[in-house]
């Protein structure tokens, strides 16, 4: 302990510094993490009464300044360049441009965006300026671009004989602060305040506040996040007074007894008397209800120079707890009164009743195993950068709760103070990460690699997770502290692990630590299903596992997730994790002709400047905060209601109840019946009773048909809905939700059809009936022409044909698959020439047999068209890939082109939403209608999307409601785009780990254009989307195409044409 007390001291020696002498020094020196700020505190206001301290808007009834707004800025990328006199009154500024704080100047138009992962962001070997490699602790010393900001502000005169403070909450840099000419104080600690007394320096009337931020410092060695590297005053700016005699800061601890029924309350305050007068005060403090009743009080009288008062521990009875669930908080009230009760300050924060221990292998709330239900949260706003104003923070807690997340890491730093009151109001469990991650250094425990165990940086370190730990300490919402990510293990975490061990009872989690003694949960990052369940497997394991990092949801991702849960239920030292991660961090821009879009790293700078590409793109929700087919799979996987067997002999279903603290009679229950779609009855489900962890079985359910009484395929949906409204639930949400199928999918007997006729007409088979024409190119084996009602429905001659390709997702190009499955690719994009192509009539049917070899793969496909008079064709296929060095295979599918008159798809499988077989579970069998220009999924960089998977029929219509209905023998796949596959292709490579050079693939979602055609694939199969990670994992084996023939697939489905004066739902069922 002594030897932390020195380290933690030594911050405080270079007090008397000069303002601009030895800046650079300051700049690479980590044990001076900081200058004359004042020590860390919880976080909370200072009232003039009571009164307004329970009502705590910051607003009325408190000394607050807001210098949030336009400031005056200067920008230079020279250290050499910086001015040195812009603290003065008399240097003139008024010329220097406007700048919007909070907000990071990069995107305000100064300077370069910097997106990196890993590396740091001075560092690209071989362009200067930037550096080859890390030198730790310096930084480059002539290239480091320097803000300066500076602005006027009014005091009056009711601030006299106050002490006044200002409070600069996130500056991204080494932020020196000035008042009036004179040097405030010096922080590096970017995302926890800096707090300064400023009282010598503020006077009455004007004044002028000055800061210049430097861009580069040894805090960039502790900030290598795998975000924006962009900088300046990103989070709010104040100025605010007390009172002379003031509280400094307060600790208020609100366990639950051992038996978890009665609250404990325990309360610290430390005070601070500025004041030349000694006497005697009274600090006291009220608890109130949520109904502002009082619950219990205390006070007691101290003396004038007493700097902390520890009140005697209470118990209270039957209190309200606190959970993500059940969110219930009282208001601490705290006041400092004369002696006669005359109130000098108060000032107020919310607590929760609650407690978090680890027992028997598991993460316990309040005694109860929860399961962690989370993402990883950035800060992230499309327009401003790390500046997230509070609505934009409510649509994220709008979005969580409609979509069932109960817990966000705060990767990897604290994120701003009002983030974890709404935490603590609305329901979030928080993993509280501290603003350290060293990954561009390696963890290798030697001299020159991982700073977690260079004793240099150890004062850094500490003064890190202490800013945290002291901040937040008062809030509920916080369960578990994290010491930093991906900034290797050593001395460092273990004294940090120590410190935080003394100061708090809350689990600790590291995930360098590994299985290491200094973390209490192992918190793994991207271990696949099955490594966690071996894991849960091993009886030698007694910590929880919770992944801190998993489902990468890079681009077109999230598949298995569904297969992840399944085993994280089955097994109790299993609690869930949080995915990588919650908003994609694109950039808002526009091209020339006005479209939006979202930039990503590389789309800024000169050649050579650091990138890791698109690897920034990793939401589960777009930039804008809209949500993707990923979000609406979380939600559905995340839900804590299961509907977990039907029995169709009792026509009964059981439920069970995921919450850890809700029971089920909360909430509404209904069903649906519907056949082929249709719904033919809705009924409700009433007095569904299940306490947590527990399973109710339905009273018996009305409306299910005897199969002879359905016209095919009938399914019921199970609901749970809100019964009364919550914070962003109305009445009727949807919460929990389900399908089972009753009686399956069949097809009556197909009546006589007469055979078209048939002729050679040149190179051409062509086959016709009544008002119906169809031609085969003898050569390719194509149907190249398909004339129904004088409508040509194939676009330029490209009918069916073999194709095995996808546009690669991220997750494809992470694990090299557009270069290790190229040979698919060459082969579905081959001139194509039928190996045989023969013409027959086979028991009164028109039959052409085509076979193709495609010699890459040394793969076989062969083609059974049967041509009806009345323009139908039936369409059978085979496939087989024999090669034993064959690659596995992206898709298995026919692609064709079609007339850009069909404009609209209606089909009877997967949806609303594009689906794939390793990412569906949220999206059912229904019958969905869309115009095919709205299918398009907007990924923003191009990649294969909008897949619908368990097809048993789909139509695709044009104006004049005719078109083409293609009918499944049993399912099929299918895609249906107006942008063609070509567009959506980026190549082998996108180079995402390079630096930027103009040979760089950069492709943005307004890069493919719609084209006059519909490009269609009816598939048998495409593999699954993967998700483990985007460096190398593939999807799962269930949901690859493997070669080999013992894997030969044979699949079918008709073309079916019709008019107007059709209805073509009567037709689905007899081909």
């Amino acid at each position: 302990m002594k030897r932390l007390t020195f380290i933690t001291c030594l911050a405080l020696l270079p007090l008397a510094l000069p303002a601009q002498e030895d800046r650079y020094e300051q700049l690479t020196n980590p044990k001076l993490t900081h200058i004359n700020k004042m020590s860390p505190r919880s976080t909370f206001t200072s009232y003039i009464s009571e009164e307004d301290a329970i009502v705590n808007d910051r607003t009325n009834g408190t000394y607050r300044l807001s210098l949030n707004g336009k400031w005056k800025f200067n920008y230079v990328e020279n250290f050499a360049d910086r001015p040195t006199d812009f603290m003065n009154a008399r240097t003139d500024v008024s010329r220097w441009p406007d700048i919007n704080v909070p907000g990071n100047w990069e995107l305000q138009g100064f300077g370069t965006p910097i997106y990196v992962n890993q590396p740091y962001e001075f560092c690209s070997k071989g362009y200067e300026p930037y550096w080859d490699k890390p030198n730790p602790p310096y930084v480059p010393k002539e290239w480091n671009p320097t803000g300066t900001y500076r602005r006027e502000f009014t005091v009056g005169n009711d601030w006299d004989g106050k002490e006044i403070f200002m409070s600069a909450d996130g500056v991204r840099g080494a932020a020196f602060y000035y008042i009036n000419g004179k040097f405030v104080g010096m922080s590096k600690d970017s995302k926890t305040p800096a707090r300064f007394n400023v009282t010598a320096m503020v006077k009455r009337g004007k004044n002028i506040i000055a800061i210049q931020v430097h861009r580069f410092s040894d805090a960039n060695y502790l900030e290598c996040q795998d975000f924006w590297r962009i900088s300046g005053i990103e989070r709010d700016i104040y100025l605010y007074a007390t009172p002379k005699i003031y509280i400094a800061d307060f600790k208020a601890e609100t366990p639950l007894d051992p038996y978890y029924k009665d609250g404990i309350l325990k309360l610290k305050v430390k005070l601070a008397n500025e004041s030349d007068i000694k006497s005697p005060y009274v600090v006291s403090y009220r608890l109130l209800d949520n109904e502002d009743q009082q619950v219990t009080q205390s006070s007691t009288r101290v003396e004038g120079d007493q700097t902390e008062v520890e009140f005697t521990k209470k118990t209270l009875r039957g209190v309200k707890q606190w959970t993500a669930e059940t969110p219930n908080l009282y208001t601490l009230v705290i006041s400092l009164k004369r002696t006669n009760g005359e109130v000098i300050e108060a000032t107020s924060c919310k607590v929760g009743f609650r407690t978090v221990e680890i027992k028997d292998k598991q993460l316990l709330v309040n005694g109860v195993p929860i399961l962690v239900k989370g993402v990883n949260v950035h800060e992230h706003n499309e327009y401003t950068g790390h500046y997230v104003p509070e609505e934009l923070m409510l649509k994220d807690f709008e979005l969580w709760k409609k979509y069932n997340v109960n817990t966000v890491r705060t990767c990897h730093y604290p994120q701003q103070e009002r983030f974890y009151e709404l935490c603590d109001q609305y329901g979030i469990y928080v993993i509280d990460e501290a603003n350290i991650e060293s990954h561009g250094m390696g963890y290798d425990l030697h001299v020159g690699g991982t700073l977690g165990n260079n004793p240099l940086f150890m004062n850094a370190h500490l003064d890190r997770t202490m800013n945290m730990y002291e901040r937040d300490k008062n809030h509920p919402c916080v369960i578990t502290w994290s010491l930093g990510n991906e900034a290797g293990n050593g001395l460092n975490f273990y004294v940090t692990y120590n410190t935080l061990k003394m100061l708090d009872n809350r689990p600790i989690q590291y995930e360098r630590a590994g299985l290491e003694w200094n973390t209490d949960i192992y918190c793994p990052m991207y271990s696949s299903p099955q490594s966690i369940e071996k894991y849960a497997q091993n009886k030698e394991m007694t910590r929880p596992l919770i992944l801190c990092e998993y489902a990468h949801a890079m681009g077109n991702s999230l598949g298995n997730f569904q297969d992840y849960w399944d085993i994280i239920e089955k097994y109790p030292i299993l609690q869930g994790g949080c995915i990588w991660d919650w908003v994609d961090q694109g950039f808002a821009a526009k091209t020339s002709d006005g479209r939006k879009y979202w930039t990503y790293g590389g789309d800024y700078g000169e050649n050579g400047t650091p990138s890791d590409g698109n690897f920034c793109i990793n939401g589960v929700v777009y930039p804008d905060r809209s949500v993707k087919p990923q979000t609406i799979e979380m939600g559905k996987v995340y839900q804590n209601i299961k509907f977990i067997k039907f029995d169709p002999q009792t026509s009964t279903v059981q439920i069970r109840n995921d919450f850890s603290f809700t029971d089920l009679n909360k909430y509404d229950f209904h069903y649906i019946v519907r056949d082929h779609g249709k719904e033919i009855y809705k009924g409700k489900m009433d007095n569904i009773n299940a306490a947590p962890g527990k399973t109710a079985t339905s009273p018996f359910l009305q409306g299910i048909p005897k199969e002879k009484n359905t016209v095919g395929d009938v399914r019921i949906e199970f609901y749970a809905t809100v019964r009364k409204a919550e914070p962003f639930l109305p009445v009727g949400t949807v919460i929990a939700r389900e399908q089972t199928y009753v009686h399956p999918f069949f097809k009556k007997e197909v009546a006589y059809q007469a055979p078209a006729k048939m002729e050679e007409v040149f190179s051409q088979v062509v086959f016709s009936g009544d008002g119906f024409k169809a031609a085969f190119d003898k050569q390719s084996g194509l149907l190249v022409s398909y004339v129904y009602n004088k409508q040509e429905y194939i676009y330029d001659g490209q009918g069916p044909r073999p194709f095995f390709w996808r546009a690669p997702t991220d997750n494809d190009y992470g694990a090299k698959l557009p270069v290790r499955l190229k040979a698919w690719r060459e082969a579905s994009y081959q001139t194509l020439k039928a190996e045989s192509f023969n013409v027959s009539k086979e028991g009164g049917n028109s039959i052409v047999k085509v076979a193709y070899r495609f010699p890459q793969t040394d793969a076989r496909w062969e083609i059974t068209y049967k041509v009806y008079a009345n323009g139908i064709i039936k369409v059978n296929n085979r496939f087989v890939a024999e090669g034993t060095e064959t690659p596995m295979i992206p898709r298995v599918g026919l692609r064709m082109q079609l007339s850009e008159t069909l404009t609209n798809l209606t089909y009877y499988g997967r949806g609303p939403e594009e689906n794939y077989r390793d990412r569906r579970t949220s999206q059912f069998i229904g019958e969905y209608t869309t115009p095919i220009k709205d299918l398009y999924e907007p990924y923003i960089r191009p990649q294969e999307n909008e897949h619908r998977t368990d097809i048993y029929w789909c139509a695709l219509t044009n104006k004049q409601k005719g078109g083409l209905l293609f009918i499944a023998d049993r399912t099929f796949e299918l895609n249906a785009s107006n942008y063609p596959l070509g567009s959506l292709d980026s190549g082998e490579t996108i180079d995402n780990g390079a630096p930027r050079t103009a040979n760089t693939n950069h492709r943005h979602l307004t890069d493919p254009q719609p084209e006059k055609m519909v490009d269609m694939f009816i598939d048998y199969r495409m593999m699954g989307v993967g998700g483990d990670n985007s460096w190398g994992a593939m999807a799962h084996e269930p949901y690859l195409i493997r070669p080999g023939v013992e894997n030969a697939i044979e699949y079918g489905f008709s073309i079916v044409p019709f008019d107007k004066k059709t209805d073509y739902k009567n037709l689905i069922y007899q081909y």
